[in-house]
């Protein structure tokens, strides 16, 4: 029996060696069926990835017309927004993928709906957003 629980503990520890973290999305007035998460990974001693992935996520031309991609953002703690990427948007499914290598270690993530995939600023139109804090 100890045997047991130690090789369970084990295991436990040896699973979960790279996991930081998850944190919940929720839409926003602009889309407030669209629900998912954020899994954060470390990658080595001084990056890691941030996953986001989103259900229930209207075409972006629903949420204003001639809009045509969600762009990821992050600000770190009194910074500018700096674009990532555009998420990866499957209109079949309605489900949006992105995943982001970063060294930030505390920020805000947003999801904003844009009219292009390389905005130099985000629109006011954010469909989702988090604050993510890791050490």
């Amino acid at each position: 029996m100890g045997l047991r629980l130690i090789c369970l503990i084990a295991f436990s520890l040896i699973a979960s060696c790279n996991a930081l973290a998850d944190y919940a999305l929720v839409g926003s007035a602009y889309v407030p069926a669209a629900h998912g998460e954020i899994d954060i990974e470390k990658i080595d001693k001084k990056q890691i990835l941030v996953t986001v992935l989103l259900d229930h996520l209207v075409p972006p031309e629903r949420v204003e017309l001639g809009l045509t991609h969600y762009v990821i953002w992050f600000s770190a703690p009194g910074g500018l927004p700096v674009r990532q990427r555009a998420l990866e948007y499957d209109a079949e499914s309605q489900t949006g993928r992105a995943s982001i290598p970063t060294s930030l270690r505390e920020f805000e993530l947003q999801i904003t709906a844009e009219n292009g995939d390389s905005p130099n600023q985000p629109s006011d139109l954010v469909v989702a957003s988090q604050q993510i804090r890791e050490n």
